[in-house]
């Protein structure tokens, strides 16, 4: 797995824990973001990255900082340095 897939790969863990701590579905969480489920789903099995707005989005859509989102991803980033 490339580092790059790795990253991907842990803000979708990231992205499910917090989905799961609000007691959200996929689908739940797709309607509030205004996509469909599977692409929630690649999200969180790392297929997929995110864009900025769409980082924006799920943090709103959570109640959370996108920091909580991200700042799992930059620090292995930086542990990888």
């Amino acid at each position: 797995m490339t580092v790059r897939r790795q990253h991907y790969k842990l803000f979708g863990e990231v992205l499910r824990a917090y989905r799961l701590e609000k007691q959200l579905t996929q689908e739940q969480l797709s309607e509030r973001v205004d996509v469909i489920r599977p692409f929630i789903s690649a999200l969180e099995n790392g297929t997929r990255q995110p864009s900025l707005d769409m980082v924006l989005r799920l943090a709103k859509a959570l109640d959370i900082t996108p920091g909580k989102l991200l700042d799992p991803v930059a620090e292995k980033m930086e542990q990888q340095k």
